[in-house]
């Protein structure tokens, strides 16, 4: 099964977006956020619905990502109802995580990654949503150390990053280190020890940069050392 740390952090994360919402009148639901055109609801349906698609990979071999774009969904009758259908997408997709080795690779937009690196996407996706969600009710979030996998996403995913913007990396990537302030005050290292080029700064940013909530890059407290670190800032994307 996929870690049980993992899909622990990922209710986690999912529970504290709830918390939020779980409090909203229909007048809250209706809220504009930073993403243009899109509503709380429209958010929170575009959860469930990727949620759906998760589950479908996992005990279906099926990419529906291929077959229908899940970003506008038609929107449920009422906000309770949006709601209710998040909480049971991702109860049916956490019992599916459960029962699926990590190393299996399942369809996903159009290509195959590892059940943990689909449920990492779960909880990235999560949180960067519920950012939004955040902005549009103006509340401030609490980042925790669960952005520990949005980190390691973005490190991980930083070749296919660079291959989307149609660029080609001033150095190997194997020569970029992280070298990241977690929320609770400690280091965390991505990368191997001795790498020349250096990200440095708080986690935070970094997982914000690869979700494209905070840009440009200038807008960070985050370092660079070095041109591949500089340009990694720019492409960085933990998103499909």
């Amino acid at each position: 099964m996929v870690s049980a740390e993992l899909l622990s952090d990922l209710v986690a994360e999912q529970a504290a977006l709830d918390a939020l919402l779980s409090e909203l009148d229909d007048t809250g639901w209706a809220r504009p956020t930073p993403a243009e055109g899109w509503s709380i609801t429209h958010t929170v349906t575009h959860l469930a619905v990727s949620e759906r698609a998760a589950h479908a990979s996992l005990t279906d071999d099926r990419d529906p990502l291929q077959s229908s774009a899940p970003n506008r969904s038609p929107i449920l009758s009422s906000s309770r109802e949006v709601l209710e259908e998040w909480r049971t997408a991702r109860s049916d997709t956490l019992t599916a995580f459960a029962a699926t080795s990590p190393s299996v690779r399942v369809p996903w937009g159009g290509r195959r990654m590892s059940a943990r690196s689909l449920a990492t996407a779960r909880l990235m996706e999560t949180w960067a949503h519920g950012l939004d969600c955040f902005a549009a009710l103006s509340a401030t979030p609490r980042d925790t150390d669960r952005l520990r996998h949005i980190a390691w996403l973005g490190f991980r995913t930083l070749p296919y990053a660079f291959a989307v913007a149609d660029e080609r990396p001033p150095a190997p990537l194997d020569e970029l280190r992280l070298e990241l302030t977690s929320p609770s005050g400690g280091i965390w290292h991505l990368g191997r020890e001795q790498a020349p080029s250096i990200i440095r700064g708080p986690a935070g940013d970094w997982c914000r940069l690869a979700t494209h909530r905070l840009r440009p890059p200038a807008q960070s407290e985050l370092r660079c050392e070095g041109a591949l670190a500089q340009s990694s800032t720019h492409v960085v994307r933990a998103f499909l």
